[in-house]
């Protein structure tokens, strides 16, 4: 696997906290993606890590 995304919804302040302390990166932004089970739109932030940026981060680890 290269690369690995995910993903949140605008104001979801505690998902991307946990996204940045993994190492994730800015990816793209999804302005009004459908969000079928609240019948509302929203706008997402995908984040993605990469295989080389996961590996770095595992040099500093125990």
């Amino acid at each position: 696997m290269n690369k690995v995304w995910c993903g949140y919804y605008e104001g979801n302040l505690k998902s991307k906290r946990v996204q940045e302390k993994c190492g994730f990166k800015p990816h793209k932004i999804i302005k009004d993606s459908p969000v079928p089970l609240l019948n509302e739109k929203r706008t997402v932030y995908v984040n993605e890590l990469s295989k080389e940026d996961w590996e770095a981060r595992q040099v500093f680890k125990i």
